[in-house]
């Protein structure tokens, strides 16, 4: 990854575990032990939000 970002700056790392990771799944487990039902989606896709749009996310609005 490091070697790749190197020459694409818009090649970025998020490891799934900050997205959906034990302690979810100890309060949100997997109904099938594989797919996520809706509560656990809902939680992932503002995680995701957060970390990729949020001001220090990868694709945070660059301030004028």
């Amino acid at each position: 990854m490091k070697q790749r970002s190197a020459d694409d700056p818009n090649l970025h790392y998020l490891d799934g575990r900050a997205l959906y990771g034990e302690a979810d799944f100890a309060e949100l487990p997997l109904p099938d032990q594989l797919h996520p039902d809706t509560a656990a989606h809902r939680r992932i896709g503002e995680r995701f939000a957060d970390l990729a749009y949020g001001s220090d996310g990868a694709f945070a609005a660059e301030s004028a």
